[in-house]
């Protein structure tokens, strides 16, 4: 692979990784805050307000569950996915019972994945762990320059 073609790659791999932590976070946030207006749905003893946005929240958990890589991470994917049921079974029951404390605790357990991922990301190498063979000295040296 030439040089510049290897950066390229590089680049638009670690592009695509970063763009999809930006849509993982923005999931989190945009469910937390789903969570804020249902509490209010609750508060204004409006139904409406509450059932569609506790609607969101399981739509956004919904593909978060589905998003899951099982095969790479199959221990971390598979505690992830419990999480997410159970957070779809408490929003059920604050659904039906207008139960503020379920969603205080879906809220506080988003809070929580968004805060772990959000460090994650931080704690990132920037190195980038695509490695493609490089057969000459030249490519040897581009890749360094690259990366």
């Amino acid at each position: 692979m030439a040089p510049a073609t290897h950066q390229a790659y590089t680049h638009s791999a670690i592009q695509g990784t970063d763009r999809k932590e930006r849509i993982l976070l923005m999931l989190y946030e945009g469910a937390v805050k789903f969570a804020r207006f249902a509490k209010n749905g609750i508060e204004k003893n409006n139904p409406k307000i509450k059932g569609e946005n506790i609607s969101k929240m399981m739509a956004i958990l919904t593909e978060l569950d589905c998003a899951l890589d099982r095969e790479s991470g199959e221990v971390l994917a598979d505690n992830l996915s419990g999480l997410y049921r159970y957070m779809m079974d408490r929003l059920t029951f604050a659904n039906i019972k207008n139960n503020m404390g379920a969603l205080d605790e879906v809220e506080r357990l988003l809070l929580e994945l968004k805060e772990a991922f959000e460090e994650g990301a931080r704690k990132k190498p920037i190195k980038s762990s695509i490695q493609p063979s490089a057969e000459t000295p030249e490519i040897q040296k581009g890749l360094s320059l690259a990366v």
